[in-house]
């Protein structure tokens, strides 16, 4: 149920964000002094710190599983599929946020692609919140050991 409604929810910020680049890119244009100020290197500095702390929460829940899976019978294929991926999709993001950011200056010639590009970064902070409820929640599913071994 949770993937689902991340899913739609990310449908409806998508087609929302694409309407207002249409109809009134001024609400998230650079005329929005928020989006103005934040949509160059202080993204890319907000990012960076979530990267480096989600990858390092990745990292430990890595290990964890590995030594669970040592410990015991079971077998987690499955959360260390879905860690991996969440930590190569956060740099992905990064990667996307950086040639944005190098982009945007040169490509946003008015408010419909300023407000385009200013989205895509409102998009790529939706993604890393989603990343990061699903890593916190595997890491608060994980059991202890007691009750792994019965």
């Amino acid at each position: 149920m949770t993937r689902i409604l991340s899913i739609a929810g990310l449908i409806i910020l998508t087609i929302a964000i694409g309407l207002i680049s249409c109809a009134h890119p001024q609400w998230i244009s650079d005329q929005n002094d928020f989006l103005k100020g934040f949509v160059n290197h202080e993204l890319l500095s907000v990012l960076g710190v979530i990267v480096t702390i989600t990858l390092a929460s990745a990292a430990s829940l890595h290990l964890e599983l590995n030594r669970l899976e040592d410990s015991t019978s079971e077998g987690f294929d499955e959360a260390r599929l879905a860690t991996k991926a969440y930590a190569y999709l956060l740099i992905g993001l990064f990667g996307l946020a950086l040639a944005l950011v190098i982009l945007k200056p040169l490509l946003a010639t008015n408010d419909h692609l300023e407000a385009l590009f200013n989205g895509v970064a409102i998009l790529i902070i939706a993604l890393n919140i989603l990343a990061w409820i699903d890593l916190t929640s595997a890491v608060f599913a994980i059991p202890a050991d007691r009750k792994l071994k019965k």
